[in-house]
C-alpha cells in the first residue's frame, strides 16, 4: 500500500501550499480584526475535487476568529432607479 502523500497530485500540493502562505499573511495583517472578508475561490468543476476544496478553505481560514467568504455570480449588475 502506498503512503498517503504519494496519492497527492502536484497541483493539489501547490494549492495547499498557497493556502498556507495566504493564511500566514492574513493572520499577520489581520490579527486584530473582528471580521475578515475573503473572496471565496470558485468550487472545483468536478465532484472529485470537493474534499480538496473544503480542505483548502479550512487551511485558508485556520486560526482566524471570524471569516466571511464572499462569492459573486460572475456578472456585474447595475441598477439605476429613476
Amino acid at each position: 500500500m502506498k503512503p498517503e502523500w504519494e496519492n497527492l497530485n502536484q497541483s493539489d500540493v501547490r494549492r495547499m501550499h498557497t493556502a498556507m502562505r495566504l493564511n500566514e499573511v492574513i493572520i499577520k495583517k489581520s490579527k486584530e480584526a473582528k471580521l475578515v472578508l475573503l473572496n471565496m475561490p470558485g468550487p472545483p468543476k468536478n465532484r472529485m475535487g470537493n474534499e480538496n476544496y473544503m480542505e483548502f478553505l479550512e487551511v485558508l481560514t485556520e486560526g482566524l476568529n471570524r471569516v466571511l467568504l464572499v462569492r459573486g455570480g460572475g456578472r456585474e449588475v447595475i441598477t439605476i432607479y429613476s
